[in-house]
């Protein structure tokens, strides 16, 4: 018998046993996690005169955007939607196994590509939410300045804590939750169109399990990286655990705790 080590490297690799939707999401993640670090997009331009804060502190990114127009909103879009795949591809490491498991290898990529792209065109266009809020009040101004005395980004980030805290209770929380860890079956061979759309769909899912949290988020730093790494653990346990509403509790029992702390001791400086 031939020894198997004799045999050329291609034929030694077994394609059956490659984790492939592992190796393709994770490794996605990484490229825009390293994306981001780097900086290598675009900014949303110079922050305002008078605003002595760096582009990671909290409402430092929309204030920027929205001073330097178009140029600036579709430079934050762009950052927002990187950042919002870079954080939950690890938590579509399930869906991406089921689509492996119906779909035909000729058109796994393809229609994985297609999925990926709904998915995070819908968590792009969510990152208009919080430049709209900086249109109407200075998410800056509010998170740094103070009412009778009171600190109100401690009120605003205590408010959010405790808000995200109650939501995770919820049994609306628990059925996105509980819909986020499967997906529907797919013909094996969808359109690229059908597969846009589910992506769509499936992120829509996403956001009203997740959007008090990125509401948080953005009060904390939209583009803070060691908030974005937080909530990455967050979204991908509650997903991923073998009991993910115990993960949503106990995440809601920290939030509710954090949230006495901010209303009772206030906030470090931002």
């Amino acid at each position: 018998m031939i020894p198997d080590t004799s045999l050329p490297f291609t034929d030694r690799i077994d394609p059956d046993a490659l984790p492939v939707p592992e190796v393709l999401v994770l490794s996605l993640s990484a490229l825009l996690w390293l994306v981001l670090v780097q900086g290598w997009l675009p900014g949303p331009g110079p922050v305002p005169a008078g605003i002595e804060a760096p582009m990671d502190a909290p409402g430092v990114p929309e204030t920027a955007a929205m001073a330097n127009g178009l140029g600036g909103v579709a430079a934050y879009l762009l950052t927002w939607g990187a950042m919002m795949l870079a954080m939950m591809l690890p938590s579509l490491l399930p869906v991406v196994r089921r689509y492996r498991s119906d779909l035909c290898d000729s058109v796994f990529v393809p229609s994985i590509a297609a999925f990926l792209g709904g998915y995070g065109l819908a968590w792009t266009l969510v990152g208009a939410v919080p430049l709209a809020v900086a249109a109407l009040v200075s998410i800056r101004d509010l998170l740094t300045g103070t009412v009778i005395g009171v600190s109100a980004g401690a009120v605003a980030v205590g408010g959010l804590l405790a808000f995200a805290g109650g939501y995770q209770f919820t049994s609306l929380k628990r059925d996105l939750l509980a819909r986020c860890g499967c997906c529907r079956s797919v013909h094996h061979r969808p359109s690229v169109a059908r597969m846009a759309r589910e992506g769509l769909e499936y992120a829509a899912n996403c956001i009203g399990c997740t959007w008090p949290l990125f509401a948080l988020m953005v009060a904390l730093g939209s583009m803070n990286l060691l908030v974005m790494v937080g909530l990455t653990l967050v979204v991908s346990l509650e997903r991923l655990a073998a009991d993910g509403d115990a993960v949503a509790r106990a995440l809601g029992v920290v939030l509710l705790g954090a949230a006495a702390f901010a209303l009772l001791f206030g906030l470090p400086p931002v």
